[in-house]
């Protein structure tokens, strides 16, 4: 038995003036066997951890408390150096590896999982942008996808994003394991299998995104242009960010990338109000580093305001079945059908009150801080 209990045992039996030789004669052991149970020198065999609980009135899972939360804290604690790598944009094999390493400690948790298959996604993407690059042909964008699926790298991912959609539960796992597999399926030819995942999980513009590779099912050539700008759009986005390697060019491209939102969408963002959300706030923390905490505070005001537009459209598309997009640029565009997502929620978490973001290390104490904090917190309550 390999699971360590000794602490937790030791912790009841001191909360209730409890004795070793007591504790040892109610389960028909010696003192010694508890006092090596305690020191971690040894392990009480199955057949008394249900006395043990019964003994202490607790349930077998309080009686393992101690371990289930050492255990959650250092999956959380591989997900946020995940996360990190990710947010600087660090070569995704050094994900791979992270993950790798964490499932080695972790087997099928899905957290872990979810993140392995972004990172193998990323690898492959990569290999496909550069061993098969796409070409226009009467003005539409294509790509030679037998190639694409003879470059090694996406099989892996694709089984863990399967097995995912098949046994989580978790909506925001299913949600962007239904985003990658919708790419992948496109972009190595398998159209209906795409179709299929896109059809039953309509979630969100970047489904539709992936088939404006497949322009074999876009009869409208001006709603065909809108998604194939809206798809390039995307590709910029991570292309511009993933390359700006400094904070000066970083600083740059995000400056350059909202105001190219802004033309497109001439402030009617709908879903894309999330991605401009995501951009603020990388703006903020660029700005942080630079210590212009004035300015900081303007950005992660703007991505509170993004944030709180995107939990109002997600909302009314749950109320009204579909949204609209209105400018020149995407008026034949709608998004139908949003999981349960919101992305204020996730600004208080895991930005706000993140203690390892630079957000959290450099404001927390300010009064315009805590005053944010407060303005998050009264939106998402009053949203529930």
């Amino acid at each position: 038995m390999k699971v360590k209990i000794g602490a937790k045992i030791k912790s009841l039996r001191l909360r209730d003036g409890v004795t070793q030789e007591k504790l040892a004669a109610a389960l028909g052991v010696t003192a010694q066997a508890v006092s090596k149970w305690e020191s971690e020198n040894g392990y009480p065999d199955l057949e008394y951890l249900t006395p043990i609980a019964n003994f202490f009135n607790v349930t077998l899972d309080e009686l393992f408390e101690h371990d289930l939360a050492e255990k959650q804290r250092k999956i959380d604690e591989y997900c946020e150096r995940y996360d990190t790598l990710a947010r600087n944009w660090s070569p995704p094999e050094e994900r791979v590896e992270l993950m790798r390493q964490a499932l080695a400690e972790f087997p099928a948790n899905e957290k872990l999982l979810y993140r392995l298959a972004t990172a193998l996604w990323y690898t492959w993407s990569n290999k496909k942008w550069e061993l098969a690059p796409g070409t226009w042909t009467d003005g539409k964008y294509q790509r030679d996808q037998n190639k694409v699926k003879k470059i090694k790298g996406w099989e892996e991912p694709t089984k863990i994003m399967e097995d995912l959609l098949a046994t989580s539960v978790d909506d925001e796992i299913r949600y962007c394991s239904t985003q990658l597999l919708v790419f992948v399926y496109s972009d190595i030819g398998e159209k209906e299998r795409a179709i299929e995942l896109a059809e039953h999980y309509p979630d969100s513009k970047d489904n539709f995104l992936s088939t404006a590779f497949m322009s074999n099912y876009e009869d409208d050539s001006v709603m065909y242009s809108q998604r194939l700008l809206m798809s390039a759009l995307c590709d910029l986005t991570c292309q511009l960010l993933r390359n700006a390697n400094d904070i000066k060019t970083r600083e740059k491209a995000i400056k350059k990338l909202l105001d190219l939102y802004d033309f497109v969408f001439t402030g009617q963002y709908q879903y894309y109000n999330c991605t401009i959300h995501d951009l603020y706030v990388d703006y903020a923390r660029i700005l942080l580093k630079k210590n212009c905490i004035d300015k900081a505070f303007t950005m992660l005001k703007k991505a509170f305001d993004h944030a709180k537009a995107f939990d109002v459209y997600s909302e009314k598309i749950r109320s009204q079945g579909e949204v609209s997009y209105s400018s020149a640029f995407t008026y034949k565009l709608k998004d139908k059908n949003v999981f349960s997502l919101k992305a204020l929620p996730e600004f208080l978490k895991c930005v706000l009150k993140d203690e390892n973001d630079i957000v959290y290390k450099k404001l927390n104490g300010d009064p315009r801080y805590i005053d944010l904090v407060k303005r998050v917190e009264k939106e998402i309550v009053q949203g529930q």
